[in-house]
């Protein structure tokens, strides 16, 4: 985080809540709460390959994000979610093409991700955009201290 340059937008979260301290105090707590959870998950999940994992994760922690107005990381989510699907579609074709029998799990995703469009290209962004919402987490959640000691 450069000087002068916030990771955080509390614009949408004041118009959402009316600029109801309480409520902003309350949903930056809750957020704080969260986010190791999600920096736990995105790693464990990214580490072991679970793409289908790491998908969800982002998906689910992308709202989150955007509502604390980190649209940058938002959009890294964004690609994350769709890549892993991508990721998860390539490694499952590979199963299939050399005649492994799917898991019930892996017919599953098969069937939520064969029409997903991917490409090797994308499927290489899948590091830089995990380093991105890991490295980018510890900061908001400074800034978001800060912020909480400030209302």
């Amino acid at each position: 985080m450069t000087q002068g340059h916030k990771i955080t937008d509390l614009s949408y979260l004041k118009e959402m809540s009316g600029n109801d301290k309480s409520i902003i105090e309350e949903m930056i707590e809750i957020f704080i709460e969260q986010i190791p959870e999600f920096t736990d998950e995105v790693s464990s999940n990214f580490d072991t390959r679970d793409w289908a994992g790491l998908g969800a994760i982002a998906h689910k922690a992308k709202s989150s994000v955007r509502t604390m107005g980190m649209e940058y990381i938002g959009d890294c989510l964004e690609q994350l979610e769709h890549f892993s699907k991508g990721n998860l579609k390539f490694e499952l074709q590979i199963k299939k093409e050399k005649g492994v029998e799917l898991s019930p799990d892996d017919e599953k995703n098969w069937s939520n991700v064969m029409n997903e469009a991917s490409n090797d290209v994308e499927l290489k962004h899948i590091p830089d955009l995990v380093e991105c919402f890991l490295t980018n987490c510890p900061l908001a959640v400074d800034e978001l201290k800060t912020t909480l000691q400030q209302l």
